[in-house]
C-alpha cells in the first residue's frame, strides 16, 4: 500500500496493541488469536468517510459518530481512509433500538468510497453490496449488538476478518477478502443498531 511506516508493533486505530499470539484457524467460529502482524503505522486517525454513506445516516462533526435517524436501513458507512493489514477497526454501539431484526453488518470494500455516489449506495450491505465485485460484510450476531460493546474486527494478510467483543476471545468472522489491494473499511448501521462511534 505505498507510504507506510515500518515499525515491531502494530497500533489499532487509537494506539493499542495488536495482539501477539500465533494461532492457524481452521474451523469457522473458532476462538483464534490474531496472526503476529508485520505492517506500518496509520499516518492518520480512522474516521468515517463524510460524505458517502447512506441517506438515513446523521454524523457527528468530528466525523467519529454516526446515527441512523429513521428506518432500519439504508446507513451504509466507510472509512475515510484505507485501513491497513491488521489495523484494528474499533467501534462501540452507542444506540440500540428495539422492534427491529439483525444488527451491525462489518467488513471491507476495494472500492475507494470517494469514488461511490451515495445516491448509488443500496439499502443493505448485505446482501446488495456484498453481492458486488469489491465488497465483503457479514452480520453481526444479534446478541453482541447492545449497547456499549466495543467491536474490534480486521483483516489478516491471507484475508480473514477476525472479531473480539469487549475482551471477549478473539475469533474468526469470515474470510475471502482480497488483499491484494486498499481497502476501506464498511460499517452497516443496520438494524437494532442505531449509532456507533469509532474508538
Amino acid at each position: 500500500m505505498g507510504g507506510q511506516i515500518t515499525r515491531s508493533t502494530l497500533h489499532d486505530s487509537i494506539g493499542g496493541p495488536f495482539p501477539v499470539t500465533s494461532h492457524r484457524c481452521h474451523h469457522k467460529q473458532k476462538h483464534c488469536p490474531a496472526v503476529l502482524p508485520s505492517g506500518g503505522l496509520p499516518a492518520t486517525p480512522l474516521l468515517f468517510h463524510p460524505h458517502t454513506k447512506g441517506s438515513q445516516i446523521l454524523m457527528d462533526l468530528s466525523h467519529k459518530a454516526v446515527k441512523r435517524q429513521a428506518s432500519f436501513c439504508n446507513a451504509i458507512t466507510f472509512s475515510n481512509r484505507p485501513v491497513l493489514i491488521y489495523e484494528q477497526v474499533r467501534l462501540k454501539i452507542t444506540k440500540k433500538q428495539c422492534c427491529w431484526s439483525g444488527a451491525l453488518r462489518l467488513g471491507f470494500t476495494s472500492k475507494d468510497p470517494s469514488r461511490i455516489h451515495p445516491d448509488s449506495l443500496p439499502k443493505y450491505a448485505c446482501p446488495d453490496l456484498v453481492s458486488q465485485s469489491g465488497f465483503w460484510a457479514k452480520a453481526l450476531p444479534e446478541e453482541f449488538a447492545n449497547e456499549g460493546n466495543i467491536i474490534a474486527f480486521w483483516v489478516d494478510k491471507k484475508g480473514r476478518v477476525f472479531h473480539r467483543i469487549n475482551d471477549s476471545a478473539v475469533m474468526l468472522f469470515f474470510s475471502g477478502v482480497r488483499t491484494a489491494d486498499p481497502l476501506w473499511a464498511l460499517v452497516d448501521v443496520y438494524g437494532l443498531t442505531r449509532g456507533v462511534q469509532l474508538l
